[in-house]
C-alpha cells in the first residue's frame, strides 16, 4: 500500500475532488431511500395531496441526477489521476531498468518483466480509479445513515445489523492469512504462464526446425491449463463462504419486522420511523455490500505493488554527476576485479591503457572475460574494486546518461526495434536529418542493401530486426552506433555475422567512420585486428599480455596459437 500511497500524494488534489464528489454521489443516492420511505408512510396514511407526492418525487429525481454527475465526474478525474500515475510508474520503472546493473535485468525473464510492467501495473488501475474515491464514499455513506437511524431508533439499527455482521465475518474468513499465501502463488503461476508463452513465441523458428511442435506446444499449454486450473480450484475453495455471506448480509429485514411490529405495538415507536428504518437498512446493507467488492482488491494489493516495489528497490549502479568535464577520451583500468555473484571472480586484478584516439582490441578464449571488460567500461555493472576512468575521470562520478553519451556500443547480440529502417539508425541520434541517416547509412555500407528492402528506408523490420538478416542488423547497428558520433566506440564482435564479400567494405568504413575516435575492438577473427595499434590478451580473467600483432606473435605463446589456429579456422 505504500507504493499506492506514494502516487497518490503527488496527485492529492485531484483524488481528494473525486472522493468528495464520490461521497456526494453516494449520500443522494442513499437519503433518496429516506423520501422513498416518506412516500410509502404517506400513502399507509391515506395522503391523497397530488402536490405532495410531485414535491417528493422531484426531490428523488434530483437526488439521482446529483448522484449520477457526481459519481460521473468524481469517475472522470480518479482515472485521469490514475492513468497518469500508471504512465509515471513505467516510467519509473523503465528508469529504474536503465540504472540497474545488467545482470540484474537479465537475471528477471522477459515474461516475467512484461508481467509486471503491463499486467500487475494495469491491475493497480482498479485500486486506484475506483478503490479511493468509491470505496471511502461507500463506508461514509453508510456511517451518515446509520448515524440517522441510531437517531430514529438504536434498537432497531442494532438488530438490523446482526445478519449482517454474520455475513460479512463468514466471508471475511476468506480473507485470511492464506490468501496473500494463494494470491502470490497466483502471481507466480501467472508469470511462469507468460515465460512459457514468450519463450514459445521467440523460439519458433528452432520449434519448426527441429519439429519439436508438439513437446514445445505441450509446455506451452500445460502452463496455460494449470494457470486456468489453480484459479478454478481456489475460486471453489473460496465462493461457498462468498455465497453464503452474500445471502446473509441483506437478511436484516429478517430481525427488523418482527421486532419493529413489537415495539411498533406497544408504542415505543411510531410507524413514519419503522417504515424510514426499514427502508433504510437495505439502503444501507447495499452500499456495505459494495465495499466487500474491494475488499479482494486489499487483500491482493500488496502482492502487486510487492512486485514492483522490489523492482523500484532494486540496486542500481553507482554512477553519480560530479559535473567533471571529460576532455580526453584514454581508457584507464587500475586494478579492477569482478564478479558476477560476489564469489567467482571473472576479472581478477586487470590493469591496462587503452591511449585516445586509438585503435585497441581485447582477444582471448571464449568465457576469458574481453567481453565482460568491453561492458564494464560501457557501465553496464559495477566493478567490485579498482578504478575506471575516461579522461582522468572515474567513470563511477559521471552519471549514466553522461558515460552512455561518450560511449557507442556495438555488440554481436544486436538488436533492432520493430519500426522502420530510418528510426532504428537514427536511434543514434534522434535529432539527425534523414539525409544525415542515409550518409552515414553509406559511409557504413549499409546503403545499398536497404534500397532493395520492400521500402527502402521506410521498411519495418520486424520483432529484433527478424525481416533482416544477421549480417544486416549488424550493419544496421553499426550505422547506428556511428550516428550516435560519440568520441569512444567498443564493437563487441561487431563483425561477426559480416560475410565475408562486405567484409572488406564494413572494415574500411569502421576505418574512416572512427578517425580521431578511440576504438576498442573485441574480436575473434584475428586477421581483422592484425593492423591495430595495441592488442591486450585475456586468460582466465587475467591480462596475459599485450603489444602490437608482431610483438605478441614473438612473446605470448598463447596469442601465437590462437592467431594461427584462427588462420586455419578461416582456411
Amino acid at each position: 500500500m505504500d507504493l499506492v500511497k506514494q502516487y497518490v500524494k503527488k496527485r492529492n488534489s485531484q483524488f481528494f475532488a473525486s472522493i468528495v464528489l464520490a461521497i456526494v454521489g453516494v449520500v443522494a443516492n442513499l437519503f433518496s431511500y429516506v423520501y422513498m420511505a416518506k412516500i410509502i408512510v404517506n400513502l399507509i396514511n391515506k395522503n391523497a395531496s397530488l402536490e405532495f407526492y410531485f414535491s417528493v418525487c422531484l426531490i428523488i429525481l434530483l437526488m439521482f441526477v446529483a448522484k449520477e454527475i457526481a459519481a460521473g465526474v468524481s469517475s472522470a478525474i480518479s482515472h485521469t489521476a490514475t492513468f497518469n500515475s500508471l504512465g509515471e510508474i513505467r516510467n519509473d520503472i523503465s528508469n529504474k531498468l536503465f540504472k540497474m546493473p545488467l545482470g540484474d535485468v537479465m537475471s528477471r525473464s522477459s515474461g516475467e518483466l512484461k508481467n509486471i510492467i503491463v499486467e500487475q501495473v494495469d491491475s493497480m488501475e482498479t485500486s486506484l480509479a475506483h478503490l479511493v474515491p468509491e470505496f471511502t464514499a461507500n463506508l461514509v455513506g453508510p456511517i451518515l445513515l446509520l448515524v440517522y437511524m441510531f437517531l430514529l431508533d438504536w434498537r432497531l439499527t442494532l438488530l438490523s445489523l446482526i445478519p449482517l455482521a454474520i455475513g460479512m465475518s463468514v466471508m471475511m474468513s476468506v480473507m485470511n492469512d492464506n490468501y496473500k499465501d494463494m494470491f502470490q502463488k497466483s502471481v507466480s503461476i501467472g508469470q511462469r504462464m507468460n515465460n512459457a508463452i514468450v519463450e514459445y513465441i521467440n523460439g519458433i523458428k528452432i520449434i519448426k526446425t527441429f519439429n519439436q511442435s508438439s513437446s514445445s506446444y505441450e509446455k506451452f499449454s500445460d502452463a496455460v491449463y494449470d494457470n486456468a486450473q489453480f484459479y478454478c480450484d481456489w475460486m471453489g475453495q473460496s465462493m461457498n463462504r462468498v455465497a453464503i455471506g452474500r445471502l446473509l448480509s441483506p437478511m436484516g429485514i429478517i430481525t427488523i419486522i418482527p421486532f419493529g411490529i413489537l415495539f411498533y405495538m406497544n408504542g415505543s415507536i411510531d410507524l413514519t420511523s419503522l417504515m424510514t428504518l426499514i427502508v433504510l437498512s437495505f439502503a444501507t446493507v447495499s452500499s456495505i455490500v459494495k465495499i466487500m467488492n474491494y475488499m479482494d482488491d486489499l487483500s491482493r494489493i500488496s502482492t502487486i505493488t510487492g512486485e514492483i516495489e522490489k523492482i523500484l528497490n532494486s540496486r542500481e549502479l553507482k554512477n553519480k554527476e560530479k559535473g567533471y568535464e571529460v576532455k580526453e577520451f584514454e581508457i584507464e583500468l587500475e586494478n579492477i576485479v569482478f564478479s558476477y555473484d560476489g564469489e567467482g571472480k571473472i576479472i581478477d586484478d586487470i590493469s591496462l591503457s587503452v591511449e585516445a584516439n586509438s585503435v585497441s582490441a581485447l582477444v582471448g578464449p571464449s568465457g576469458s572475460g574481453k567481453s565482460t571488460i568491453a561492458k564494464l567500461i560501457a557501465g553496464f555493472w559495477n566493478i567490485d574494486d579498482g578504478k575506471i576512468s575516461i579522461g582522468g575521470v572515474d567513470t563511477e562520478e559521471m552519471s549514466l546518461e553522461r558515460l552512455s553519451s561518450l560511449i557507442s556500443y556495438v555488440s554481436q547480440d544486436n538488436f533492432l526495434f520493430d519500426i522502420s529502417v530510418r528510426d532504428n539508425i537514427r536511434l543514434g541520434n534522434k535529432e539527425a536529418t534523414d539525409k544525415e541517416v542515409e550518409e552515414i547509412a553509406k559511409k557504413s555500407g549499409c546503403h545499398d542493401f536497404i534500397l532493395n528492402l520492400s521500402n527502402g528506408y521506410d521498411t519495418i523490420v520486424g520483432e529484433g530486426g527478424g525481416h533482416l538478416s544477421g549480417g544486416e542488423r549488424q550493419r544496421i547497428s553499426i550505422a547506428r552506433a556511428m550516428l550516435k558520433d560519440g568520441p569512444i566506440i567498443i564493437l563487441d564482435e561487431a563483425t561477426s555475422y559480416i560475410d565475408p564479400e562486405n567484409e572488406a567494405i564494413i572494415q574500411e568504413a569502421i576505418s574512416n567512420l572512427v578517425k580521431g575516435k578511440t576504438l576498442l575492438i573485441i574480436a575473434h577473427r584475428l586477421r581483422t585486428i592484425t593492423d591495430v595499434d595495441r592488442i591486450f590478451v585475456i586468460s582466465n580473467g587475467k591480462l596475459e599480455n599485450f603489444g602490437t600483432h608482431s610483438q605478441l606473435l614473438d612473446k605470448s605463446d598463447l596469442y601465437r596459437q590462437m592467431y594461427e589456429a584462427s588462420m586455419k579456422g578461416e582456411e
